[in-house]
């Protein structure tokens, strides 16, 4: 959500002093807060892209368990602001929360670096403390650098606005292309360094920020509202109904950090000018030679499609504001219930260009094959599309086969005994790395007399943890064994015939990833929709709500915010349970639905809001 402007500051009354230094009119201060923020937002959203394909790839979760950890993250990500506005304003102050705020970001993120599940939760409990912490409370301060009524502060936070977008955007470029090159430890630890760059800065620049003494202004009703209480009534319905859509509407669009990332790495041919996608390679294979050079060999990393969002932002919203503008001055700029109609009607056409994009990577796939193994469940991969043909004695599939679904298909094939026995050498492997009398090169083996003539040890994880002694039969592990490392044990232990059709389903299905530019058209639509509805709901809280109770209902829509990130990956755990055209449909409708909602209640709404735009 790279493109949530910040929640706009409360009103202060200050004492008037010597005037701080300025550039291009505005304080110093305000370019201390944007480059802070750059950074803050270079380091949540590089990380933030790393994390589900952190979890699938390389702690090999299922979807659904990926899901459930992305959901409650981003849940309270989004929801600990409100508590940090709080203790902000009530014990630590703007400045000191923001601080401490970036310093447990920075611990979190360095702590990504290590891989130890318990590293990995205690980083996600600094992170969700430290935004808590800094994303309100460096907001704060950009508004307390103006007095009340100052015309530049509507350009301050455009300006503070554009350093949340540019952060997003570098922060995904850089940090996946680290995971590609170098393994995802070091786009973690970039995300760190980038917070730490943030801090400096914040640190170096705090003269500038203590520019004028200030307290908040307490707002008291209007006269209005003393003499017409139903003004006030028939506003906070509107809220409330605003706040429900928002719900529906981040929930599809926070796809885009769970299922859209995910169809980018499985899915997606990621050459932007080539359409063929790169050959699929088996376990230990080398590349062969292509005659592709140039622009048709160059290729982005299926996290770097997550700049996209903020990049669109970016060149956008100044032509969104012109067009408001323009209509406007002809009086026909439409309601902001109108233009949120409008925004959730370009998810709607956002997940309608997916359409034709399932339809694409839905090619078949056959191989032959006598019988299926005993045990293997078919309708468990493929995203239901995998069968066997047993008139045509074949192997079918339609559609891309994620490299994990081989993975696990094939352990699942590999027999009982084989089975039991990686499951004992982990286990000891684990014992022997948790005893601290064990010596530094320790080394645990169990026999395997019936493994495959041909077996041998190839993939990611498993040839850095383990080796196969071909003399005497047994496998020798070196290290603790990943779950992905334990897969990879198993899977060359399937039966001769069910690995050859699996690898040739693997391979052929290859050519049906589709073009990455689906998923370029995806995000400029959907971003156009964010334009239409986060901004223009944002500043509509700031004019119904009454003014007591302005930050109430301001938390009211970044609640909203982590309710629709629950929402969103509670339904993304069924990725791969059904087809990929179902799913996104599963969007379109709903969106559908909810867009023909709200075009009704736009009437009733706009006279509830009493005269407010």
């Amino acid at each position: 959500m790279s493109s949530n402007p910040p929640a706009p500051a409360p009103s202060y009354a200050s004492n008037d002093g010597p005037a701080p230094r300025t550039i291009l009119g505005h304080p110093v201060g305000l370019y201390v807060l944007f480059f802070t923020e750059l950074w803050e937002r270079f380091s949540f959203y590089g990380m933030k892209t790393l994390l589900m394909l952190y979890m699938v790839n390389s702690f090999v979760w299922s979807q659904e368990k990926a899901s459930a950890h992305m959901g409650w993250y981003t849940m309270l990500a989004y929801a600990m602001p409100v508590l940090g506005g709080l203790v902000a304003d009530r014990y630590l102050g703007a400045w000191r929360a923001t601080f401490l705020g970036g310093v447990l970001l920075a611990i979190g993120h360095f702590l990504m670096a290590f891989e130890p599940l318990p590293f990995f939760y205690s980083a996600l409990a600094f992170i969700i403390a430290g935004v808590g912490l800094l994303k309100p409370n460096i907001s704060t301060q950009v508004g307390s650098l103006y007095a009340p009524g100052d015309p530049r502060r509507d350009g301050a936070f455009t300006i503070f606005y554009m350093g949340i977008n540019l952060g997003a955007f570098i922060g995904p470029l850089l940090c996946d292309w680290l995971r590609v090159r170098y393994g995802y430890h070091y786009g973690f630890g970039a995300a760190g360094v980038g917070m730490v760059l943030g801090l400096i800065v914040y640190v170096l620049g705090r003269p500038a920020l203590v520019t004028r003494s200030a307290t908040i202004r307490a707002a008291a009703p209007t006269a209005a509202e003393e003499a017409a209480p139903h003004v006030v009534r028939d506003r906070l319905i509107v809220l409330v109904i605003i706040f429900a859509f928002v719900v529906l509407f981040w929930m599809a669009f926070e796809q885009s950090s769970n299922v859209l990332l995910i169809w980018a790495d499985k899915h997606t041919n990621l050459r932007p000018f080539s359409s063929q996608p790169p050959p699929v390679l088996l376990d230990g294979a080398a590349p062969t030679a292509t005659a592709a050079g140039g622009l048709a060999a160059f290729e982005i990393t299926s996290g770097q499609t997550q700049s996209l969002n903020p990049f669109f932002i970016i060149t956008l919203a100044p032509v969104f504001a012109f067009f408001w503008l323009w209509l406007e001055k002809r009086k026909l700029q439409p309601s902001t219930p109108a233009k949120m109609v409008l925004g959730l009607t370009a998810v709607v056409v956002a997940y309608g260009i997916m359409w034709p994009a399932a339809l694409l990577e839905n090619g078949p796939s056959r191989a032959p094959l006598a019988e299926v193994p005993a045990g293997v469940k078919l309708e468990e991969f493929g995203a239901t599309r995998l069968r066997y043909d047993a008139s045509r004695r074949s192997l079918e599939l339609n559609g891309v086969l994620p490299d994990l679904d081989r993975l696990r298909l094939l352990a699942q094939a590999a027999p009982p005994e084989i089975a039991s026995a990686v499951d004992a050498l982990a286990q000891q492997a684990a014992a022997r790395a948790k005893d601290k009398q064990a010596p530094k090169n320790w080394e645990v083996a169990v026999p395997l007399p019936t493994a495959p003539s041909d077996y041998r040890i190839s993939g990611v994880a498993a040839p850095h943890a383990a080796r196969w002694d071909p003399d005497n039969r047994s496998l020798i592990a070196t290290q603790e064994l990943s779950d992905r490392a334990r897969l990879e044990l198993l899977a060359p232990a399937a039966p001769a015939e069910f690995r050859s059709a699996v690898d040739a389903l693997y391979v052929n299905s290859g050519q049906y990833r589709v073009s990455v530019w689906w998923l370029v058209l995806f995000f400029l639509v959907i971003t156009m929709g964010e334009l239409c509805l986060s901004p223009v709901g944002l500043s509509l809280v700031t004019k119904l709500a009454p003014p007591r109770h302005v930050g109430i209902l301001m938390g009211g829509w970044f609640l909203a915010t982590a309710i629709a990130n629950k929402a969103a990956h509670f339904l993304g755990g069924s990725w791969g349970k059904m087809p990929p055209l179902q799913y996104f449909m599963m969007f379109l409708v709903i969106c559908a639905v909810g867009a023909l909602i709200l075009a009704v209640l736009v009437r009733p709404m706009r006279r509830m809001m009493h005269g407010v735009k």
